[in-house]
């Protein structure tokens, strides 16, 4: 503020540390600053507000709203893999028939599976507001 000796203090400071390329010194003086015009120069101090966190314990369950999703792909082969997919399947049977067709075929007998699905979180209890 115009006319306070310790704004004018605390702003050579913080130029005199930018001037060294004295980042810590320059962040000190410029918290000092805001701290110093807040309880010095402001008309009615900011009432401090509180927040409440609350605990809410949740369970995590599949949607039953969504089916689940199952795939295989090829991994076997000795210099590369195969990469032969079954594509997404909603049930799993599908893509066991899958591979014992390529592997009839092939005779490759490695594959990476994969599984997917949704989940919700839904609160253990009710929760009183």
């Amino acid at each position: 503020m115009n006319g306070c000796a310790a704004c004018a203090e605390l702003a050579v400071r913080r130029d005199e540390a930018r001037a060294r390329y004295d980042r810590s010194a320059e962040t000190d003086a410029n918290v000092l600053l805001r701290h110093h015009q807040r309880r010095e120069h402001t008309a009615a101090p900011r009432p401090r507000s509180r927040r409440v966190f609350r605990y809410v314990p949740y369970v995590i369950a599949q949607d039953a709203t969504a089916e689940p999703e199952y795939e295989a792909r090829c991994v076997s082969g000795d210099e590369t893999e195969c990469g032969a997919e079954s594509g997404v399947h909603s049930d799993p049977a599908a893509v066991e028939e899958w591979q014992r067709r390529h592997t009839q075929e092939t005779r490759h007998l490695r594959y990476r599976r994969s599984f997917g699905d949704y989940s919700v979180l839904e609160p253990l209890e009710e929760v009183p507001s």
